[in-house]
């Protein structure tokens, strides 16, 4: 056989092998995805801040972030507040991406990349409704390094890209969890179902009110578990207030020594446990002048009230187990009964 003969057999084999890669992977040159290390979005990074919709869908379950003049907010949850720091963490994550590894372009084979009925649709859209990005979200790589599959129309295949934070499917987990709160220092008594735990001034511990003879206090720790839990309270999901209630399962009150008063009426609903959250500001014990010895007390008690209540106004918000259990707790809790013999004593 001649050299040039040789020559045209290579370049046929070539040709084929070329044409089968072209069968197999279906790469399409008219498109231009970017190569490893570009980012995933291209021109993403520029637009970011023009978001105003987020939405998430799988299935028939559908999560939608809309951003308006005071934040984000849940249009699954009746519009009630996002949690501003998950929802731009999620946007950036989206802007920095890049890609790592191509992957297939065979849609068949896009199930075992989580890319087939249970990917995730996510989409990204300005306020005149142009979407910015519209992908589908599959498989995470629990690996440390937060990398997803990911699949967009723009693209001839799917990618393993960097950077991407997890797109819950539940509503609440989007949502602002803080609830209104007093620091500990503030606190002067709470009144806790059918038990009355106060304190002076200064004092670290919480004493029972009127102790009956064959009674003694709890141990220091139980009571002052309700304080640091109404401390730190965050809400688990909410719902819009409906009338007529069902009757009230506990009612619990912090007073602090500057004038706040903060009201928790308690309902079990559907096995768990909501509560209805509502302030005062009593301007008689700030005008004592105790407000001004106090770390943490604000600067304007009334206002404090009343942002505490544009909060919480028309809401029901979902309790933890663990928080609701110690806010049900009563007199027995906190006092021992001491015995005839230890009396006599």
């Amino acid at each position: 056989m001649s050299e040039r003969m040789t020559n045209i057999l290579g370049y046929l084999t070539l040709a084929a092998i070329l044409v089968a890669i072209w069968i197999l992977f279906g790469e399409d040159p008219g498109r231009e995805q970017g190569g490893r290390g570009e980012p995933t979005f291209s021109g993403l990074a520029d637009r970011i801040n023009e978001t105003a919709k987020l939405t998430l869908q799988k299935d028939d379950a559908t999560v939608t972030l809309m951003r308006g003049s005071d934040g984000w907010t849940v249009q699954e949850r009746f519009g009630y507040s996002a949690d501003d720091a998950k929802v731009r963490a999620f946007l950036r994550g989206l802007a920095v991406s890049k890609r790592r590894e191509p992957k297939t372009s065979n849609p068949d084979r896009f199930g075992k990349l989580g890319l087939a009925d249970d990917s995730i649709n996510v989409q990204l859209a300005d306020d005149t409704g142009g979407v910015l990005i519209d992908i589908k979200m599959g498989t995470r790589v629990d690996n440390g390094r937060s990398l997803t599959f990911i699949f967009q129309p723009t693209d001839t295949r799917a990618w393993l890209v960097s950077a991407l934070e997890a797109a819950s499917m539940d509503a609440s987990a989007w949502l602002d969890e803080t609830l209104p709160n007093v620091a500990e220092p503030r606190v002067r008594s709470v009144s806790i179902n059918d038990a009355e735990l106060v304190r002076g001034l200064g004092e670290t511990d919480y004493k029972v009110s009127d102790l009956a003879d064959d009674e003694t206090m709890a141990a220091a720790f139980r009571r002052a578990e309700p304080t640091r839990t109404l401390a730190s309270l965050s809400l688990e999901d909410v719902q819009k207030t409906a009338n007529p209630l069902a009757q009230p399962v506990g009612n619990v009150e912090i007073t602090t020594h500057d004038g706040l008063k903060l009201t928790l009426t308690l309902y079990d609903i559907n096995a768990a446990t909501w509560a209805q959250i509502s302030a005062v500001y009593d301007a008689a014990l700030a005008d004592q002048g105790v407000a001004g010895q106090l770390p943490d007390a604000p600067a304007d008690g009334a206002a404090e009230a009343e942002a505490f209540n544009d909060k919480t106004r028309g809401w029901l918000f979902k309790l933890s187990d663990f928080d609701a259990e110690i806010l049900k707790k009563n007199r027995t809790d906190f006092v021992e009964k001491i015995e005839a013999d230890a009396r006599a004593s």
